[in-house]
């Protein structure tokens, strides 16, 4: 390539998993030299009130009544993109997209939200620009797959054989894993988290990921639940969720082996020394248990991609699915006895692993590119 290629990374602000993919992508360019890598929540930047009401309406559905998400998740999974409901979706944002391309001329685009606002307009005009996506989930819906995406990017070849039966050629797929954080890779020296955190190692560590949005149901019951253990340390990771981390501070101020975290940056370490973590089921979530070979245990999934990523681990022996308090309580500390129970979830994790997903992906793309010319054109075909 003479110039430096020029990428353009579409995502969402529905749920956080999406945006985090597409940083870690990003830093996945910049470690390789490549500079120009712009983020694009598209439907924010086209239409931000819009936006915001129905982000809100999203999380609140989310949230309070996540059996309508529910319905309007299956409702809309084998919906084909050529159908009314899906065009009137992929036509918002379409014009600033537009502007956008003709302004900056990406070499690629990678879509980490499963919106088809950029194949629909790469048929329309006929654009010559390299479409890749990235699927942050281990679960299918139809709103991924478009006949314009050039690759898709996947976590297991179980989704890869999905994916083909939607008849999705198979060069077109490639079993990459979900990109996650470069601190997730490598060895980790326990005995220094144990020192740096104040944590007893001789204490079985339960880890409890209460979620960027809402809130992992019921958190302080299970805290309350499992503090009646004095075997067990358990550690709550609030994230951003101020609310949520002042509520148990003050609810679970006679519990001291019950510790509370706000946002935890280098979350990896709390991972390597936990015992088995506690978490909602979004994609990144799992696959950073996974790749740190975490056994992982889910409550209450929620319906939709959440319920299907759940019942996916949960089928491959990675992970155990509760929807009761004391039977999450009962049927935990019974796992963390067994050693040899928690070695086959380790190892069923393990088998899941696809390491370096970020950098087989920009090496993908980038090779893609360097194939497709030096400078993708907006020509018609």
């Amino acid at each position: 390539m003479s110039k430096e290629p020029n990428i353009l990374i579409l995502t969402g602000s529905f749920g956080d998993g999406h945006l985090q993919v597409a940083r870690v992508l990003r830093h996945g360019f910049y470690k390789k030299g490549v500079r120009n890598v712009r983020i694009l929540d598209l439907f924010a930047e086209a239409h931000p009130v819009i936006n915001q009401v129905t982000r809100y309406a999203y999380l609140k559905s989310y949230g309070l009544a996540p059996s309508i998400y529910g319905w309007m998740y299956t409702s809309t999974r084998d919906m084909e993109q050529d159908g009314v409901f899906a065009k009137l979706l992929n036509s918002f944002g379409m014009q600033k997209l537009r502007e956008i391309l003709q302004d900056e001329r990406p070499d690629a685009v990678i879509n980490t939200f499963p919106v088809s606002t950029m194949p629909e307009l790469r048929l329309k005009m006929g654009i010559g620009i390299p479409l890749c996506t990235v699927i942050t989930d281990f679960a299918l819906h139809q709103r991924w797959l478009h006949s314009e995406i050039d690759r898709y990017y996947v976590a297991t070849e179980d989704l890869k054989r999905n994916i083909m039966k939607r008849h999705i050629p198979e060069d077109k797929i490639v079993v990459s894993g979900i990109p996650i954080r470069e601190s997730f890779d490598g060895p980790r020296d326990t005995d220094s988290v144990y020192r740096k955190y104040g944590l007893n190692p001789a204490k079985k560590t339960v880890l409890i990921m209460g979620g960027a949005y809402g809130v992992l149901q019921n958190t302080r019951q299970i805290c309350k639940a499992l503090a009646r253990d004095d075997r067990l340390q358990v550690l709550v990771v609030c994230g951003k969720n101020h609310t949520l981390r002042r509520i148990l501070r003050s609810s679970l101020a006679d519990r001291p082996s019950v510790r509370i975290f706000g946002f935890v940056e280098q979350i990896h370490e709390l991972m390597a020394v936990a015992s088995c973590m506690i978490t909602k089921a979004g994609g990144v979530t799992l696959s950073e248990a996974i790749a740190t070979g975490l056994p992982t245990a889910i409550f209450r999934p929620a319906p939709g991609q959440e319920k299907e990523n759940a019942e996916y681990l949960e089928q491959k022996g990675a992970a155990l699915i509760f929807d009761d308090v004391e039977m999450l309580r009962a049927q935990l500390i019974s796992l963390l006895q067994d050693e040899a129970r928690l070695g086959e979830m380790r190892r069923a994790m393990i088998a899941l692993q696809r390491p370096k997903a970020a950098d087989r992906i920009v090496d993908h793309v980038l090779d893609i590119v360097r194939r497709s010319g030096s400078r993708a054109t907006m020509a018609h075909r």
